[in-house]
């Protein structure tokens, strides 16, 4: 199954790097004037990040993109927009989610190897920050 945001297809072995680094609960926890411990509680409904990315280390890599998905993804990620896009990962599972810009870019993106012109066809790699909406 393709690996897709929206329209544009992203490579399908592309990793989630903190699909555990999360939890569904809240908590806000306060100590009084007098010593007492309030803690509230209760389900965080979304808010989830999902961070995706294409590594290559120098000699090899995964879940890199081409120069032209990227640019995709950055046209995407540059505009400001109240509705949230499909985001279809490889094992089925789809979310709905929105560029995260509170914590860095959204899109960070590295060639391979510089080589003047760029062409579209320019491997990539890239970390893509999003969270469900």
């Amino acid at each position: 199954m393709p690996c897709r945001l929206g329209t544009i297809d992203l490579p399908d072995d592309v990793e989630w790097i903190d699909e555990f680094k999360w939890t569904p609960v809240a908590q806000q926890v306060e100590v009084t004037c007098g010593g007492a411990l309030i803690v509230e509680e209760s389900a965080q409904l979304k808010g989830r990040p999902i961070t995706l990315r294409g590594v290559f280390d120098g000699r090899a890599g995964y879940a890199l993109p081409t120069r032209a998905v990227i640019k995709q993804l950055h046209a995407l990620a540059s505009l400001p927009r109240s509705a949230t896009l499909p985001l279809l990962l490889e094992d089925g599972r789809t979310f709905n989610v929105r560029f995260r810009h509170d914590d860095g870019m959204p899109l960070d993106a590295e060639p391979i190897r510089h080589i003047a012109p760029h062409i579209d066809s320019d491997w990539y790699a890239f970390t893509l920050r999003l969270m469900e909406a």
